[in-house]
């Protein structure tokens, strides 16, 4: 049975029951799943028999004789649970097949007979649903088209759209799998929501707030403008340390070409040996700007062969004069 025949036919049973004020009860299953056909009867039993019908046929599935239940059809083994002396049933792994009308046929102590009967509808999954965003061609009354689809064409199936903004809730926006909207002013969420009667399912889709072309160029340029501060600042800091780098040079002078200029030595005697030199800037002698004189002093010690001894008197200091040519 396709599904616009079965709920036809459903729809059919549920109308006969509201005239007559008897009839079936509907029972609503997802594929998959399980549904519960109870009855609440006070009475003891002593026997249940449980019908089926579906497409024009009716079968018996199962029944409850002498405290025991048998399952009589194939495609219920393993699938069909009881209690209640066998007047509720659980039917579990649901299939489209599934789908019909379940009359309980129950007897009581007295052998009196008491009728039951059980509409089940069961529904496909409900699959994801896909959103697709176009942008509006037209008059510019709408900037997007937002479609909402399942792989499925039951038309049990309904679209419904919901919206919120930032953290509020959800709030309904229009039925229909297709909408059309307006750039909003703060960012927004659209929910598509398809369900049918045993089960739903959805998906959302953010739209971003609605920005200018003024705003736009506001946006670039601070996302640009960190970088160049940070462009700026390396290039200052790279000529700060070059700068830096050349005034050194210019202080590191070179010299060679020591030229001495003996004076008179205070210890006539050759064999004394000086060392703990010093030297002391003088003033300039000479107005050459590449020559620079120093005093160098010398501290005679004692020398260490003991074959000569020096008078400690006699151990002086000497100053020599050192002309030294600077070259940059």
């Amino acid at each position: 049975m396709k599904d616009i025949e079965r709920i036809f036919f459903l729809s059919l049973l549920l109308y006969i029951r509201v005239v007559t004020g008897n009839g079936p009860s509907p029972v609503i299953g997802c594929e998959y799943g399980s549904v519960l056909l109870p009855c609440s009867l006070s009475f003891p039993v002593i026997e249940a028999i449980w019908d089926f019908s579906f497409n024009g046929r009716s079968v018996k599935v199962a029944d409850f004789r002498n405290q025991k239940f048998s399952i009589i059809r194939k495609e219920f083994h393993s699938r069909m649970e009881w209690s209640h002396n066998g007047i509720t049933l659980t039917i579990t792994n649901l299939t489209m097949e599934d789908t019909g009308i379940y009359t309980a046929l129950i007897y009581d102590t007295e052998y009196t007979k008491h009728e039951i009967s059980h509409n089940l509808t069961v529904f496909n999954l409900v699959p994801k649903p896909e959103i697709k965003r176009e942008e509006c061609k037209g008059d510019g009354q709408c900037d997007y088209t937002l479609h909402c689809s399942v792989p499925s064409d039951s038309p049990a199936l309904s679209y419904s759209w919901k919206y919120r903004d930032k953290n509020s809730e959800y709030h309904h926006y229009a039925h229909g799998s297709t909408i059309q909207i307006s750039s909003p002013n703060e960012t927004m969420t659209f929910l598509c929501l398809v369900q049918n009667p045993a089960q739903e399912n959805n998906s959302t889709v953010v739209i971003e707030r609605k920005v200018n072309a003024e705003n736009e160029r506001l946006q670039v340029a601070m996302m640009i403008a960190p970088g160049f501060a940070a462009l700026v600042l390396a290039a200052v800091v790279f000529l700060c340390v070059r700068m830096r780098r050349e005034n050194k040079k210019k202080e590191d002078i070179t010299y060679s070409d020591i030229q001495s200029f003996p004076q008179g030595r205070t210890n006539e005697k050759e064999d004394i040996t000086y060392s703990d030199i010093q030297a002391f800037p003088q003033k300039r002698t000479d107005e050459k700007e590449d020559i620079t004189y120093i005093a160098i002093q010398a501290f005679p010690q004692e020398r260490t062969d003991e074959n000569l001894m020096i008078p400690e008197p006699l151990l002086c200091p000497v100053k020599t004069y050192v002309e030294i040519k600077r070259y940059l």
